[in-house]
């Protein structure tokens, strides 16, 4: 009896021992991973992982790590954003705020002729009115991808947004004495919020006018496909190379062939923002000129 006594209690002391020297290894295994989380060495040894439970919690550890990762290399591109986005527009500000300056101080040192006066003033003027497109743009642009505004894309009969989007150009066509032909179509219905789709034609349109010459033509075709509707805007412009296709839809980017030109590099990039939100997209071609499609998704029958 006595034997059983002491054969039992040295097994409970045994299993105490055990047990102790497990949860001490547990517990060296645990610091071990937390250490290295803390000095920023990412890696899980395999030395540590002294059971399937140890491994649990290394591979959960382990997921942390990759979570935390993520999340600083993402915080760090957004810095770079922001920062890159900040330099971009105080460079495509500084020339028509250099420009206002500059006659304001001609005009307050006086002698200057009704005529130069008058000039000065104009060229005020168009300053001011670029630094409000501006301005009215990068407000859209953030806006837009801060998700504060919403699109709605409905049914919407596609002919009366083309309409409307030719009218908000026609004045600078007039002035250029440039033509806008829209092909024949049938009026059909696509998903699109009318408001922000004027926009980005307006966006493809301007452009058109702009890089167009004296006397120039845009065409307007619309072409219905499966799963999408095309709308085509063609001039016959100085065109865009095709190392420019990939980037001229980023933001305050401006074309090799552009730079003569004045702009912001804004257009094209709300455009685009503006297809997107709404499930579409736009794609360019510059065989002759340049040719913009935009993509707006058909209804579903």
């Amino acid at each position: 009896m006595a034997v059983i006594i002491v054969i039992s209690v040295a097994i409970c002391l045994f299993t105490v021992f055990m047990c102790r020297r497990h949860v001490i290894n547990v517990f060296d295994s645990l610091d071990k991973i937390l250490e290295r989380i803390l000095s920023k060495d990412y890696s899980i040894p395999s030395d540590v992982i002294i059971d399937s439970r140890i491994s649990k919690l290394a591979h959960k550890a382990n997921r942390i790590i990759d979570m935390c990762v993520a999340e600083v290399a993402c915080s760090n591109a957004e810095k770079e954003t922001v920062q890159g986005f900040i330099s971009d527009m105080s460079h495509q500000m500084k020339t028509p705020l250099a420009g206002i300056s500059m006659y304001l101080e001609l005009i307050a040192e006086g002698g200057l002729s009704d005529e130069a006066l008058q000039d000065f003033i104009s060229r005020m003027k168009n300053s001011a009115d670029k630094l409000q497109w501006m301005m009215d743009s990068l407000v859209k642009m953030s806006r837009l991808e801060a998700g504060a505004i919403v699109l709605a894309p409905i049914p919407l009969g596609i002919k009366q947004t083309i309409s409307e989007s030719i009218t908000g150009v026609l004045a600078e066509a007039t002035q250029k004495n440039i033509s806008i032909t829209v092909s024949d179509f049938a009026d059909f219905s696509a998903l699109h919020d009318k408001k922000w789709t004027i926009e980005a034609l307006v966006n493809i349109l301007e452009n058109a006018v702009k890089y167009s010459s004296m006397g120039g033509e845009i065409l307007v075709a619309v072409e219905s496909f499966g799963q999408y509707t095309k709308i085509s805007i063609t001039d016959y412009g100085i065109g865009i190379s095709k190392e420019d296709y990939p980037l001229i839809f980023k933001r305050f980017y401006r074309g090799k062939n552009a730079q003569t030109k004045e702009g912001a590099g804004l257009g094209l990039y709300l455009a685009t923002v503006i297809m997107e939100k709404q499930g579409g997209y736009i794609v360019v071609d510059s065989a002759i000129g340049s040719t913009f499609s935009l993509f707006l998704q058909n209804c579903k029958k």
